[in-house]
């Protein structure tokens, strides 16, 4: 540690505890909230969101870690959210019509329009809801076109003891895995797509 980020981290802690939430504790246990938050936004719009592109099911839905770490605890201190559906085997004519039916559907329930095709250029539809972006992307090359339409938040740094957590509507909701240890274990579909809300 260099001698000016110790004096920092020395000067945090000198504080004491009831203004260390001044040195990103706060600022932590805010954003957890925050990611809730963008949690239950994503989980209202999505399904009118897939529904409007002609599909019955979800692909994935949860909080993800943003870290690449493969232990719970460390994976857990910066995450976001994403929600993702799709098909594969979809005509190049009929991703166009699907995504002009996502793109209706959300400016029915307030997203904005993006300008633009991607960075790859293969966006059909983009948009966004405050912080949470929503892209349509269309690929054809190798292998069998797939048209997939994704929700993701911004990444955030999240308090020591955060735990993850996966939509009901995740169809790996319920699975084993250490990263969702409040999963109901009960309500394991064996990874089958559930259906969406009404």
């Amino acid at each position: 540690m260099s001698p000016r980020w110790h004096r920092a981290a020395m000067a945090c802690a000198g504080i004491g505890l009831l203004f260390l939430t001044g040195c990103g504790l706060q600022e932590r246990q805010e954003n957890e909230e925050r990611s809730a938050g963008y949690g239950r936004q994503i989980e209202e719009d999505l399904p009118s969101l897939v529904r409007a592109a002609g599909w019955d099911s979800i692909g994935a839905f949860a909080e993800n870690s943003c870290l690449g770490y493969a232990a719970p605890e460390k994976a857990s201190r910066e995450t976001h959210w994403t929600a993702a559906s799709g098909r594969v085997g979809v005509s190049e004519a009929d991703a166009g019509q699907m995504a002009e039916q996502v793109q209706r559907a959300a400016e029915a329930a307030g997203w904005t329009s993006k300008e633009g095709n991607g960075p790859h250029g293969d966006r059909l539809y983009g948009a966004s809801k405050g912080d949470i972006t929503l892209n349509v992307i269309y690929r054809s090359g190798a292998g069998e076109p797939a048209l997939s339409l994704s929700l993701n938040s911004p990444c955030l740094e999240m308090p020591a003891g955060h735990v993850m957590t996966r939509s009901g509507l995740d169809p790996m909701y319920g699975s084993s895995d250490p990263m969702y240890p409040e999963d109901d274990r009960s309500k394991f579909t064996n990874g089958e797509p559930k259906p969406l809300p009404e």
